[in-house]
């Protein structure tokens, strides 16, 4: 019986180790993983690398108004184009590029913070939250001086924008 036991305890406690700490109830700031994003160290600029990939790529769609449910609520058609370096961005607006740099996680949402390199853009500091669902990216971004968005919503009096973009390439 000890013989049996001792392995069973010791590949318990194995087990209690090895998962992570969210799973257990501790480390109430560490969100729980999901598709996209892992509970990694926080990689740096052009942070498209492992398991933040699905971001690459031509994004065509609109700025939209609200949450973008309603496509009467589109305001604005754009593209972007996320290498992964930088973001480029082109449609009805004026264009613009920038760098990005994928912070992390809170709850639901992936953050990202993107600061611009040239024109009108250039040295302006933007936080946003986003998700990739299937083929779509919904970004919500707060203007520069602006808190990072809470919700996925164009709120002009809090200043945040959202783009809901369809993955082309």
């Amino acid at each position: 019986m000890k013989t049996i036991l001792f392995p069973a305890l010791a590949g318990a406690l194995l087990t209690l180790l090895l998962l992570p700490q969210h799973a257990l109830g501790q480390g109430k700031n560490t969100p729980p993983p999901f598709p996209g994003w892992a509970n990694k160290a926080t990689p740096g600029v052009g942070t498209a690398t492992g398991d933040n990939k699905d971001i690459l790529g031509t994004w065509e769609g609109a700025l939209v108004r609200d949450d973008g449910s309603n496509p009467g609520q589109r305001q604005m058609n754009m593209s972007l184009t996320i290498t992964a370096d930088k973001i480029t961005s082109t449609g009805q607006g004026t264009p613009g590029e920038g760098t990005y740099k994928i912070v992390g996680a809170n709850g639901k949402f992936r953050q990202i913070d993107a600061t611009g390199t040239s024109g009108q853009y250039n040295g302006k500091h933007y936080e946003g939250i986003f998700t990739i669902e299937g083929n779509t990216l919904k970004w919500c971004s707060g203007n520069p001086g602006s808190p990072r968005p809470k919700e996925m919503k164009t709120n002009p009096g809090a200043g945040s924008f959202l783009m809901v973009l369809t993955k082309k390439q």
